[in-house]
Order: structure tokens, then sequence, then C-alpha cells
């Protein structure tokens, strides 16, 4: 540990080739060395943090190092990329808070003093999720002009209202929802860095954030229709994957990576079932062989027959040839996975070759054109910064959410206004009904009273939620306000009927019920 204090004392404003030296040296750990190591220096860090956070100077020693032990680590694994989180941070509010916002004026003055928030790895996704809306909103803030009451008239009259307001407001048709957002993706006028706000045609009421909910959930069911032609849907794994032969043009692609991005950017979690493999592509992470187990369990157990068979007699077992059948609407087409690969077959000295050529083509080459107009989208309101801060698994829990229904934990943080308090015989017999729901009715209650079925980042206990007591025993249904996860709820005085007027809400929410 001597040689690892001198290491650290050296290890602000190092040069770079003394840290690749260090790093090929750590390389060198033996996995119990390097867990060692790690959680020495974790330790060390922690009661930095807890005892004299002002001693910025150890903790930029300690961080620095901890960065090349994670550097390393992905060259080398021997840790769990989640054992490098902090809890000590994580597990601080008001800390975080000021470290994101810190973090971020670094970024605006152009500046590089020290936060932890410039070491993206030591924070778990429920940091990562408020380490992005803070800097959503602060950019939001950015976006709304400051000018006086004379600019404001200046401006109204010479640019229109969407000038000055602080919000990006789009007006769609439900029955034309694609073609309406492709439209005003291609509007130069249309600031999407502005907190987005919605409206649909024919249609009252002002979004307050429900409306907003409710459109990015109904683009996204139509854009996967299989009527569009754009993604095949696997039974086997219940995702969805691009179409290569698809003859939608690209920039509807270009939509849907741009739809995920700008859910993410107003924090709207997506019911959007990809394999994890696209979310290493979209942070420049290499798809690989271990990627099919997630993508397609059934090819990667052919793969895996090929790897494994050891006989000699491969070529006549296989009888496979470097190349792809693929079917073009109908037609059957043959893919060469090298020139000449129709006549080359499979054999015990090449078939190393012919996986990894498959892996490339099948997650690479096979929709590459599509793939890049998809990552075009997503990046147009972030940078490649986002590649830096995240790991797949933690991207898709960004935009996804949490696939766990722990409707426990939301009764647990669940408050009540009007007359209405957790001992409340409505409110007992209302979660006993929740909780006999099944897994697609639990998700049509959360749609119907929250706008959408996905699970927040850090799961249920996580979501901020109000039953509020509204009116008299009636036949009028349940109602919510999506924008604020309030349910309205009147006092029916049996349980069957609450659960008669709770399903029949639910099962027609679209559009209804909504405000």
């Amino acid at each position: 540990m001597l040689l690892l204090y001198r290491v650290l004392d050296k290890a602000v404003g190092i040069r770079k080739d003394t840290e690749e030296r260090i790093l090929r040296w750590v390389n060198e750990y033996s996995e119990e060395r390097f867990k060692r190591v790690a959680n020495n220096l974790k330790k060390v860090l922690n009661t930095i943090i807890k005892k004299h956070q002002k001693d910025e100077k150890s903790m930029l020693r300690i961080c620095n190092f901890l960065n090349i032990l994670y550097e390393s680590n992905k060259v080398n694994p021997r840790m769990s990329y989640k054992e490098f989180y902090n809890e000590t941070v994580n597990s601080n509010e008001e800390y975080k808070q000021k470290q994101i916002k810190k973090w971020y004026m670094n970024k605006v003055k152009e500046v590089n003093t020290f936060t932890v928030y410039n070491y993206a790895w030591m924070l778990n996704p429920e940091s990562k999720y408020l380490m992005l809306t803070i800097e959503n909103d602060l950019r939001q803030e950015e976006e709304v002009p400051q000018l006086d009451s004379a600019e404001i008239l200046y401006d109204l009259l010479a640019n229109g209202p969407a000038s000055v307001s602080a919000y990006c407001d789009i007006e769609v048709r439900r029955d034309h929802l694609v073609e309406d957002t492709l439209n005003v993706l291609s509007c130069p006028d249309v600031n999407f860095r502005k907190e987005l706000r919605v409206r649909f045609v024919g249609e009252q009421g002002v979004d307050s954030g429900g409306l907003k909910k409710e459109f990015f959930q109904l683009i996204v069911k139509q854009i996967f229709d299989p009527a569009y032609s754009m993604f095949s849907y696997s039974e086997e794994t219940r995702a969805y994957w691009f179409i290569a032969e698809t003859f939608e043009p690209r920039i509807k692609f270009e939509l849907v990576g741009f739809i995920l991005g700008l859910a993410l950017y107003n924090s709207v979690i997506l019911n959007v079932h990809f394999p994890r493999v696209v979310y290493k592509k979209l942070l420049g992470h290499e798809a690989r062989f271990e990627d099919l187990a997630d993508f397609s369990p059934s090819i990667a157990q052919s793969l895996e027959f090929i790897l494994n068979y050891e006989e000699d007699d491969l070529q006549d077992v296989l009888t496979c040839t470097f190349s792809v059948e693929v079917d073009f609407y109908g037609s059957k087409t043959t893919v060469e996975l090298v020139p000449g690969g129709s006549s080359i077959y499979v054999t015990q000295e090449n078939k190393k070759e012919y996986v990894s050529k498959y892996v490339d083509w099948l997650f690479n080459k096979s929709i590459e054109p599509l793939f890049e107009a998809f990552k075009k989208g997503f990046y147009k309101l972030y940078s490649g910064e986002m590649a830096t801060n995240c790991d797949a698994e933690e991207l898709q829990l960004l935009i996804c959410g949490s696939p766990i229904l722990d409707f426990h934990e939301l009764e647990k943080v669940t408050t009540y206004e009007g007359g209405y308090a957790k001992n409340s015989p409505i409110i007992i017999n209302f979660w006993s009904i929740i909780h006999e729901l099944t897994i697609e009715q639990k998700k049509q209650f959360l749609f119907f009273s929250t706008g959408s079925d996905r699970t927040p980042v850090g799961g249920l206990g996580n979501l901020p939620f109000c039953i509020m007591k509204n009116g008299d025993d009636s036949d009028q249904l349940p109602t919510s306000h999506t924008c604020f996860n309030h349910l309205l709820l009147p006092p029916y005085k049996s349980k069957e009927k609450l659960r008669e007027k709770l399903l029949v809400a639910i099962n027609n929410a679209e559009g209804f019920g909504l405000l």
C-alpha cells in the first residue's frame, strides 16, 4: 500500500504517458489484489466525503486512481462495474444536488474544478437519473429568453408567441401521430430544448405533464406496430429489432431515436423493448458474441454448438457456408459474409472466423444505415458525453425504467387527501384489489393513474402518488390527474362496486379520464 500512496500523491495532473504506464501496471493486478486496492480507496474516499468534504485535493487523487482502476477493469474485468458505485455519495441527496449543479456550471463556464460527477462510474442509476433531470431542467431554463417587457413585446410582434414561450408547444392529431410528429421534427422553428408541451387537435385541456406522457406512450405504440414494417418482434425474447429489408425511409428511424432522446430529456419513461445490445451500440460500445444471449438465445445456442464441436466432420454435420439467407418480403436472398462466402464451408479451422463474421453482420452490417439514422436522432438533444456517463444496462434503465412492478412499495409511499387515510375502509379495499390484479392490469392501472405503464428508476417506491377523495358514492368512474400522479377516487360503498368501476376506468384509459 505504501507504493500505492506514493502513486496517489502524484495522481493530480499526471501526464498521459505516465497514466498509461500506471494503467498497464494495474492491468496486471490479480482479482484479489485489484478488489483489495479498490475497496481500500473507496473506504478512504467515503471517510473524506463524510468528514472532510472541503479536502478536494485528496478526493481528486483518490478519484483519479479509482478512475484508472475502472478503465483497467473494462479491459480486464475483475469486479462488476456496480462495485464502483459509491453509496456514501448516492445516499446523500443534499451533497448530490450541490455536486450536480457544480458539475453543470463547470461545463457552462468551461472550467474543470473537482466534483464527484466528473466520475460517473461511482453513481448508481438513481443518481444518474437525478443528474440527467437536473441538467435537463437547467438546460431548459437556459432556452427561455430573459427579456424585459419592451423586448418581449418586440419579440412577440416580430417572431410570434413561440419566441418568448418557456415551452416547446406541439400540436398533433391522434389518428396521424407519426406523420404530424415527423412534420414537427422537420420544422426549424421548433425548439425542442425547451420543456415539451403537447396538445391533441380537437381536445381541450392544458398539458401539465399528463398529455406529454400520453403522447410518448401512443407514438411508441404506433411506431412499433407491425403495419409500419420497421421493427420485427421476437416471441422468444419479447423484444424488437430493426427490419433490415424495410421500405420505410431512414428519417422514420431517426424519428424513433429522437423520440427516445426527447423522452429522456423530458424525464418520461418509455415502454420500449429493445435488446441491450441496442444501448451498447448507442454508447459506441462494441457488440460481441456474448450479447447474443439476450438478443436471441436460440442463435446463441446454435453458434455455441459450432464453437464447442470438436470432431473433424464439422463441415459434413453443418453443410453451412459463410453466407446468410434472408427473407426479402417472401423472396429468399443470399448475403455473403465474406467475398465468395457462398462457396466457403465452415470447418474446424475457420469456425471462429465464421461466428465472428456472422455476429458482425447480424449486429452491425445488416442494419448499419438504419441504426446510424436511429443514433443520429437520439443524439440530437444529447452530446457524446452520454457514452462516458452510462453503461448499456444503466442507459436502458434510464430510458425504459425498471421492469419490476412492486405495488407494495407504491402503497408504502402513497399519500392521501380529501379525508382519506391509509386505514380508511375504501383504501384498504383499494389496495387489496390492486394486489389481486394481473401484471397486465397493473400496467393498465399505472398508465391510467400516471400516464405511463413503466416503473421509474429506483422502483415504484420512488413514484410520488396520491389518492384523493372525489365527491360521494355514485356511478362516476375514478379519474386521474396524470401530470401530478393523482388518483381521484369516489367513496364507493362496497368493494365489489370499487372493483367494477376501477376496472372499467383502467380498461378505457386512452384519452379517457386523463386530465
